[in-house]
């Protein structure tokens, strides 16, 4: 009975390990996504920032005319 005991918790342990090396793995992949968006974002509101300047000098110019 002992030794079905051991196994169990021998299997138990292996499991565990398993699922560390996952969440490993996600929170690595996570990471990495999380940097990724971070970068599209940062593309995104340069591109907002200039179109709106653009806009504001367009219209400057058409009110100064």
């Amino acid at each position: 009975m002992m030794a079905g005991a051991k196994g169990s918790l021998m299997a138990a342990h292996s499991r565990i390990d398993e699922l560390l090396m996952e969440v490993r793995q996600h929170a690595v992949f996570c990471s990495s996504e999380a940097q990724q968006q971070n970068a599209r974002l940062r593309r995104l509101e340069a591109i907002l920032i200039a179109s709106a300047g653009a806009t504001i000098l367009m219209l400057l110019s058409l009110v100064l005319k």
